[in-house]
């Protein structure tokens, strides 16, 4: 059977722009620009405040004044009502600090090279700039470390839990909500996890085995419209990989070893059937040193372009090298929302 011509398609599969303009149930692809939010967001939560008690000999107060960058992009992708946030950024926070008695000001910048939702489950990088080189510059420096970088990250925390419930024109607090509010949600989240962590001690503390000895696998099928060979490009061949990550990437359609997102993600590929299968070492730079799970992806084709694969992931740990308990939920979260879901985006692979 012939295809249909530019306007002759199947009434039957055509979905109709309704008069209202309403997207029913959030079916249709909805993409909100959310750096302009992302820039006040990070103003309110990470400026403004005012830190004496901690700070160094000879320094009375420091505070944390405006936002001087916000570099990159942040969206937030909607899809069948399922909230999908993107965001690279680099931030910039100023900071000014009084010394002696005589009203004397240093002052400088907190830098956070890389906030972005591949580590969204982790604090980002930080450093401490000063304007000038000396003695009460670098007491300021100090202080600042010890008393506001902690105060900001968890306004970075904040940010980053607002963003996965919405950002701007979700569940996430307005653009201007105070700190207090930042405060009290991230006070809450972290009594939260303090419970979880206190729950979870006391259902092991039977067990004489460390926690990190444990192993667990993953199991997923994801569903896309294409060829399988068309996904084994999309993680195989790096130019695509960087394209879809965002990110540095050295990955080739051979065997040996390969590196994504920043080399956040590598391992060893040590098996390949193109358009087959795939096997790979793979591994979190923060899991424990020399911990590999095992990576099978295995495609099927009921039909040519339903392309269907199934990922299986053993030897996954349980702890991350740090002792942190997230490391399944963020390794699953990862393969679909920040690699498959990534490639329906980019390469239209998927409804």
């Amino acid at each position: 059977a012939s295809m249909a011509k530019l306007g002759e398609g199947d009434a039957r599969w055509i979905v109709d722009e309704r008069a209202d303009g309403a997207n029913v149930n959030g079916w249709h692809w909805q993409e909100k620009d959310a750096k302009p939010w992302a820039r006040e967001r990070f103003q309110a939560l990470l400026c403004g405040m005012e830190m004496t008690d901690g700070c160094e000999e000879g320094v009375r107060a420091v505070r944390a004044t405006t936002v001087l960058k916000c570099d990159g992009e942040a969206y937030v992708n909607k899809r069948k009502g399922k909230i999908i946030p993107g965001y690279e950024l680099e931030l910039e926070i100023g900071y000014e600090g009084d010394v002696g008695d005589g009203g004397a000001v240093c002052s400088g910048k907190v830098r956070f090279p890389y906030i972005a939702d591949e580590n969204a489950d982790e604090d980002p990088e930080v450093n401490v700039l000063t304007s000038k080189d000396s003695k009460e510059d670098a007491a300021v420096k100090s202080s600042v470390l010890k008393t506001l970088v902690p105060k900001m990250l968890t306004g970075v925390r904040v940010f980053v839990e607002e963003m996965a419930a919405g950002g701007p024109g979700g569940d996430a607090p307005s653009a201007g909500a105070n700190v207090d509010a930042a405060a009290q949600a991230a006070a809450k989240a972290e009594a939260d996890s303090k419970a979880k962590k206190a729950a979870a001690a006391e259902l092991r503390s039977d067990k004489t085995a460390p926690l990190s000895q444990k192993n667990h696998t993953i199991k997923m099928t994801e569903n896309f419209y294409c060829r399988p060979q068309d996904i084994c490009d999309c993680l195989l061949d790096g130019n695509r990989v960087m394209h879809f990550t965002r990110s540095a990437a050295k990955v080739s359609p051979t065997l040996g070893a390969f590196e994504m997102f920043d080399g956040n993600i590598h391992g060893e590929t040590i098996e390949y059937a193109p358009g087959e299968k795939i096997v790979q070492k793979w591994r979190f730079r923060n899991w424990p040193e020399g911990h590999f799970s095992l990576v099978t992806i295995t495609f099927r084709e009921p039909e040519p372009g339903n392309c269907f694969v199934d990922l299986v992931q053993t030897n996954v740990p349980e702890c991350d090298g740090f002792g942190n308990e997230t490391v399944m939920d963020t390794t699953e979260n990862g393969w679909k929302n920040l690699i498959f879901s990534r490639i329906r985006q980019v390469f239209g692979y998927g409804a």
